[in-house]
């Protein structure tokens, strides 16, 4: 019997077990994902490129077809001609952005927050006085005293960058330029009256799995477009662990560092395209993140987030030059970033209180932001109470076996029929399935608990039609039969899949239970309870109380508020109050690590386990 090759294919996540000797090219097929290709798989067309992120040894050596196309840079960074290779080993696969079929879906989207419009970027119309021989004042002292004589500021400040152009800028201008400010006081650009309006920032949300950004105009503070990507430093891991571990020297930070700031410029020009405006016109950006990401976009070694006490290099808000970061706008752009809390509670956490705005409410409320690291906050006007769990990539349908992330092709809502057992399912844009979500896994397992046919502690009871064992022995349900999908396979949820949910939700769960324990608060008393992130927005609230995800709160507490780290992003960078909130909230948090917690492997155990009925009260405070 041939053996079987596990082979990964990213950035969708999708999973498959083949006999090893099978071209790779027939293989990504076969779940669904169509390279280009125009020669019928004999290597001529050169079209089928993918990336070798893991198990280089695990495909045959290089042909000569594939010495022909790829170039010595290409060899090196290990890309292959799909339709050449063989698998003999377990292989990581990523596809490149040109030869994907079927983009990712990520959330972008968020509930819109109203602020008082006050950006750190104004733009101003101003007259220098030329020189005479009577007037030998240099000409940054002039734009100095222009601009204390026109808006009234003190002490003015002007970027190197700008500083070696104003020469040339105040005489081509007829010493009557527009003046772009950044707080205040530094000139980030002088030019042309005729650009007036053309003043614009981006909010960027860097996330473990996605990137999403916003090109905001800051003159009126609409967002004009936005972008979003899964985050490109997912081939060297799909949590923050697995980064942090491969960050350990310069090098590996530097490269984790250039490949997500090529994944952001990327998306802002993107935007910029989309908009129709030059990213010079582009003065600032707003960043968040969780800590790792913060400290891997900066080029901080993230090494100490790595092991106890998980401390972050640095917490507070942070003002940097865009140029130096390598990100493609305006020269003298300003970076800020807003503060994080701690190890494990980043920035992007601070975004999620400004959007929700569950530290100004009277009731208490809870916010869970879940992706591969979640994170619980649970708040009121003068308390705040946040950590983080390490949820794993499940919810992503990482470690599932039919899993795969939300992109077109995957099933994302299912309903099973309680006395049949007949399946219903909805796959993205329409397609053929060809693999299942995060969003569908949950809905799933949540019907086969109502149905009987899973039980609290998470077995395949007996009995039951649509349950078979698989070719390695464990249980398995069918969600969707060979002539429904894209790959002519059955799509199932396994006794394993099952298992790696269980210990996601219970992760999140727990974190749940210890934020209330901590503030000496009940279920009754959290009035509202918001669901955050791509995760959080899709998948049914009714779903996530009956696999005791969240705890059984009524459904109409519920609310899904989409993005909202991008969203306090976007308040951040059109709102300098919402700055000066984020520094509050940062040092007004109170963090909670929950694995130390006293009673945590006790609850966590407890909340391993299915709610009876939707309900498990076993650890409920």
């Amino acid at each position: 019997m041939r053996k079987l090759v596990h082979v990964i294919v990213q950035p969708l996540g999708l999973r498959v077990d083949v006999h090893a000797e099978e071209n790779l090219l027939r293989t990504l097929r076969q779940v669904g994902v169509w390279l280009p290709s125009t020669c019928g798989g004999t290597g001529s067309c050169g079209k089928c490129f993918v990336k070798i992120v893991d198990g280089v040894d695990g495909l045959s050596e290089l042909t000569e077809a594939e010495r022909k196309h790829l170039t010595r840079s290409n060899i090196g960074e290990e890309y292959r001609l799909a339709c050449q290779a063989k698998l003999l080993g377990n292989v990581t696969v990523l596809i490149p952005p040109e030869s994907m079929v079927g983009k990712p879906r990520t959330q972008v989207e968020g509930v819109e927050v109203k602020v008082t419009l006050n950006p750190a970027v104004t733009e101003h119309m101003v007259e220098v006085e030329a020189p005479t021989l009577k007037d030998l004042r240099a000409d940054y002292t002039r734009l100095a005293d222009a601009l204390k004589e026109t808006i009234g500021i003190e002490r003015v400040a002007v970027d190197h960058y700008v500083m070696r152009l104003l020469p040339s800028s105040l005489r081509l201008y007829s010493w009557k330029p527009r003046v772009v400010l950044w707080s205040g006081g530094k000139v980030l650009d002088v030019t042309s009256r005729e650009n007036l309006g053309k003043l614009y920032g981006i909010a960027v949300d860097i996330g473990t799995t996605k990137l999403a950004t916003y090109l905001l105009n800051l003159s009126d503070g609409t967002t004009t477009a936005s972008a979003s990507m899964v985050n490109p430093q997912i081939q060297w891991g799909e949590d923050v662990i697995s980064r942090i571990s491969y960050a350990r020297g310069i090098k590996e930070t530097r490269q984790l560092q250039k490949v997500v700031v090529s994944g952001i410029n990327q998306l802002i020009h993107e935007c910029c395209l989309k908009a129709g405006i030059d990213p010079r016109y582009v003065y600032e950006i707003v960043a968040v993140g969780n800590t790792a990401m913060h400290h891997l976009f900066l080029g901080i070694n993230p090494k100490s987030l790595g092991f106890t006490p998980y401390t972050p290099v640095v917490q507070e808000a942070l003002n940097l030059e865009a140029r130096s970061l390598g990100l493609k706008v305006n020269k003298a752009a300003n970076v800020h970033v807003l503060p994080v809390v701690a190890g494990f509670v980043g920035a992007d956490a601070i975004a999620d209180i400004l959007t929700t705005q569950v530290a100004e409410e009277d009731d208490w409320g809870i916010v869970f932001d879940i992706g591969t690291n979640t994170e619980v906050i649970l708040g009121k006007k003068d308390k705040v109470y946040a950590g983080s769990c390490a949820s794993g990539p499940a919810f992503e349908g990482a470690r599932i076996k039919h899993g795969m992330r939300a992109s077109s092709g995957a099933i994302e809502y299912v309903t099973i029929d309680s006395e049949t057992l007949q399946v219903k399912f909805h796959v993205i844009d329409d397609e053929k399935p060809k693999g299942i979500c995060g969003s569908g896994v949950i809905d799933t397992i949540a019907q086969l608990l109502k149905a009987g046919v899973i039980d609290a502690s998470g077995k395949f009871r007996d009995g039951y039609g649509g349950v078979r064992l698989d070719v390695q022995g464990q249980r398995e349900f069918i969600v969707a039969d060979g002539e429904e999908t894209a790959s002519g396979r059955e799509l199932t949820i396994t006794q394993n899949d099952v298992r790696e949910i269980q210990l996601a939700k219970a992760a999140v769960l727990t974190g749940a239970m210890i934020l209330m324990r901590e503030a000496r608060v009940g279920m009754e008393e959290i009035g509202k309870i918001y669901l955050a992130g791509a995760f959080g927005t899709y998948v049914k609230p009714e779903s996530a109380v009956a696999v005791g995800m969240i705890p059984p709160f009524t459904l109409d507490r519920i609310n899904s508020v989409g993005n909202a780290a991008g969203t306090g992003a976007r308040q951040a960078l059109i709102s300098l109050e919402a700055r000066v909130k984020a520094d509050k909230l940062a040092r007004k948090v109170h963090y909670i690590e929950f694995h130390i917690f006293p009673d945590f492997q006790e609850w966590y155990l407890k909340a391993l386990s299915f709610p009876e009925k939707g309900v498990n009260r076993s650890i409920l405070v």
